[in-house]
């Protein structure tokens, strides 16, 4: 399938796609912009404001276009309307985009209004579990390589701070091999919830959010807050955890874990997430290697 196009090219081919579909742009989906707009909502600067959203859509199928070099496709159930989005690759005169052709499916779907509620959940639940962990609840790896890291040119952008805790818990092969992997399991559960109660947030101009990436590995990140504020909250969520697992009745055991913190305010403007990511991870191992020191 054709995938380099010029401008004129890709005018005519989203004017004939428009034949046949209810909205169709062409989109930067690293910043979210809309370069092209053949029909439909054609005030929206932002991508996912159809939809409702300020914010990116946690299951964008752009993003995924974007880095595959390929297509995605999604539904999408609003106002009891159903959406059928194909997202595809292109490139514009050497720039990479991805065009979206959306299509209100609702009169095609043949099914009662209950089915219809019905397919909503089952939609929104889909799509939850293929960001999430389904051990703790936490965003998982794959939301954090496809949707966060790929978002962060909007911070560059923006001039956002993006701080960073790398948290790895201590003697958790201990707490598998003398208590069971229930009990692994149980912990890694009750630091993941006190950090998503306490912490995690979506909230416009100040994203904070809990990521399982593997293990006993769990980041907390947060954009738009300063270095000093973000430690502070961190120092101070830390002291007031209450660091005792309980993973069956009768049995109980105190744990803690080990946090490397790092902010982009350090790197200067032209910061990596990768330079990010392993300065929090140095400083979590030395904050191991410290504790064991004190320890022994």
């Amino acid at each position: 399938m054709k995938t380099e196009f010029t401008r004129q090219e890709i005018e005519q081919y989203l004017s004939d796609m428009a034949l046949d579909n209810d909205i169709v742009r062409l989109v930067d989906p690293l910043d979210r912009r809309i370069s092209m707009n053949f029909k439909g909502s054609p005030n929206d600067p932002m991508c996912s404001m159809i939809w409702g959203r300020c914010g990116r859509c946690e299951n964008c199928t752009s993003l995924r276009a974007l880095q595959s070099k390929g297509s995605a496709y999604k539904m999408e159930v609003m106002d009891r309307q159903t959406y059928w989005i194909l997202s595809r690759y292109v490139s514009v005169d050497g720039k990479p985009n991805v065009a979206e052709l959306i299509k209100n499916v609702t009169e095609s779907l043949v099914m009662d209004s209950d089915q219809r509620d019905e397919i909503g959940k089952l939609i929104r639940s889909y799509n939850e579990q293929l960001i999430t962990d389904s051990l703790t609840g936490a965003y998982n790896r794959r939301f954090l390589e496809e949707h966060f890291v790929p978002s962060l040119s909007c911070c560059h952008e923006k001039g956002l701070v993006v701080n960073l805790a790398f948290l790895d818990v201590d003697c958790f092969k201990f707490v598998n091999d003398h208590y069971g992997h229930a009990a692994g399991d149980t912990l890694l559960r009750d630091i993941a919830c006190f950090w998503k109660l306490h912490f995690d947030s979506r909230e416009k101009g100040e994203e904070r959010l809990v990521v399982r990436i593997g293990g006993d590995e769990l980041l907390i990140v947060a954009c738009g807050i300063s270095r000093e504020r973000f430690e502070k909250e961190i120092t101070g969520l830390d002291a007031q955890m209450r660091k005792v697992c309980y993973p069956k009745d009768g049995v109980g055991f105190s744990f803690d874990y080990s946090l490397g913190v790092a902010s982009s305010e350090e790197l200067g403007g032209s910061w990596m997430w990768e330079e990010l990511l392993r300065l929090a991870d140095q400083r979590m191992y030395r904050n191991k290697a410290e504790r064991k020191e004190q320890e022994g």
